[in-house]
C-alpha cells in the first residue's frame, strides 16, 4: 500500500475490532513508526509551518478522561492530534489551517486524517496510521537502514580528528 496512492481522509477500512497492542515493545514500534512518518510528512507537505502535537499515545484511562473514542488509534500509539503554528511560533488562523488541512493533509496523509473542531471553534487536526502495522514494513525498513547507517557513520567519524 505504501508504494501506491495514499488513502484519502475517511477511506480507511474499519479497524475498530483490532485491540491495542498488549506488548509494550509493539506499542513502542507503533509510536516510532508514527513519529518517523509524521516528521517526514511535515517536512514534505507542511514546510512553512511548525506542527505542534497536542495529543499522541493515550492509555485507556487518559483516553476516557479526554472523551476519546473507545477504539481510538491513540490507544495503539498510531495517532496524533496537532495544531499548526507559523515558523515564528504564532498561531495559524483557523480558516487558513482548515484550507491547509483540505489541500495538503487530507489528500496526502497515508491513513486517516480528520479536521476536528469544538462548538467553541477550537480546532486540531487528527491523523492516524492503519492498525495493520505490517503495511508499514517499508517505513520500518527505511528507518532501520537509516539508523544503522547513522550509527556506522557516527562510530567512524568519532575516531577521526579534524
Amino acid at each position: 500500500m505504501l508504494a501506491g496512492v495514499p488513502k484519502m481522509a475517511g477511506e480507511m477500512e474499519d479497524e475498530s475490532t483490532i485491540p491495542p497492542p498488549a506488548n509494550p515493545i509493539a506499542l513502542k514500534i507503533n509510536m516510532a513508526i508514527l513519529g518517523f512518518y509524521f516528521d517526514w510528512f511535515a517536512r514534505k507537505y507542511l514546510p512553512a509551518f511548525k506542527p505542534v502535537v497536542t495529543s499522541s499515545y493515550r492509555d485507556a484511562e487518559k483516553n476516557a478522561s479526554v472523551g476519546g473514542a473507545s477504539n481510538s488509534a491513540h490507544l495503539h500509539g498510531l495517532a496524533y492530534d496537532f495544531v499548526l503554528q507559523n515558523q515564528d511560533g504564532s498561531a495559524v488562523e483557523k480558516a487558513r489551517a482548515k484550507s491547509i488541512f483540505q489541500n495538503y493533509v487530507a489528500p496526502n496523509w497515508h491513513g486517516y486524517a480528520l479536521w476536528e473542531e469544538t462548538p467553541a471553534g477550537v480546532w486540531h487536526i487528527h491523523v492516524n496510521l492503519s492498525r495493520k502495522v505490517s503495511e508499514y514494513a517499508g517505513i520500518m525498513g527505511v528507518a532501520a537502514i537509516g539508523t544503522i547507517g547513522f550509527a556506522i557513520i557516527n562510530s567512524v567519524t568519532k575516531g577521526s580528528k579534524a
